[in-house]
């Protein structure tokens, strides 16, 4: 499969190899990553969770819309060109309050990145975590970043990445004495254990967006920075905020489902 030059830039820009990208406060964040997926969870409880943890938040990301939203055309072709190739198990360690919201919802609600390499230390540093156990059937929209790159930058992760918009099927499960060793930036154990099996990609998408809310970005930036700070965010931002990242990540993901061809895997 061939890529262009735009893709595997967005690839590489979402997992933080920022090397040869273009020298500027958008494609220089090797942490992109943190608010990339804050835009996909309603409010701002995502972007508060990640800043309390001392993520680094970028409010350049929100600056210019055109650019992210190519950006995100880019990322999302790439999974429409890469159905696995066979199933697989996989990790990752989650933060429950990410993890409540996938299993309230009953999808993958942003990118997910999982492991074929276990419950991965780096991701230890979150509070309050979930621990969970992913079956990806052949022919799930994914990219195996090991495929993907002949010089991939963290081998050791052997990272399995997960759009939005896949239907999951949760199954609680017991601790095993080294899952309950797995500790979260608090030093506390895990909160839950879960089987998730992957079970097809939504359609349930609406046709009809609100209007994109007039400066809802700058309104953002706003929000980012305050929470960088470690001050309160203005009720009003945060209401506009909200209301232009529900129907810019709406149009963003719709475009991908109505696209995709993975219907029955």
């Amino acid at each position: 499969m061939k890529y262009t030059e735009n893709e595997i830039r967005a690839v590489k820009y979402y997992i933080g190899d920022v090397r040869n990208l273009p020298e500027d406060g958008f494609w220089n964040d090797p942490k992109a990553y943190c608010l990339l997926n804050a835009l996909f969870f309603s409010g701002i409880t995502a972007e508060s969770s990640r800043s309390a943890e001392g993520k680094r938040l970028n409010p350049e990301i929100l600056a210019d819309i055109p650019r992210l939203t190519s950006f995100f055309e880019d990322l999302f072709s790439v999974f429409l060109k890469s159905p696995a190739k066979k199933n697989s198990s996989t990790f990752r360690v989650e933060r429950f309050s990410d993890y409540k919201v996938m299993r309230e919802s009953g999808k993958t609600v942003s990118f997910t990145s999982t492991s074929e390499a276990g419950f991965l230390k780096a991701y230890q540093d979150r509070q309050g975590i979930a621990l969970l156990k992913f079956e990806i059937p052949e022919h799930t929209p994914c990219i195996r970043m090991q495929e993907f790159f002949q010089n991939y930058v963290k081998p050791e992760e052997a990272e399995i990445l997960l759009p939005p918009g896949l239907n999951l099927h949760f199954e609680n499960l017991l601790f095993s004495e080294q899952e309950q060793q797995i500790l979260d930036a608090d030093g506390k154990p895990p909160l839950i254990s879960c089987a998730v099996s992957v079970q097809g990609i939504s359609r349930a998408c609406p046709e009809d967006f609100p209007v994109l809310p007039k400066e809802g970005n700058i309104a953002g930036i706003h929000v980012i920075e305050a929470l960088q700070s470690g001050r309160i965010p203005e009720d009003d931002e945060i209401f506009v905020y909200s209301a232009w990242k529900k129907a810019f990540s709406g149009r963003i993901l719709h475009d991908f489902l109505k696209n995709s061809q993975f219907e029955n895997f």
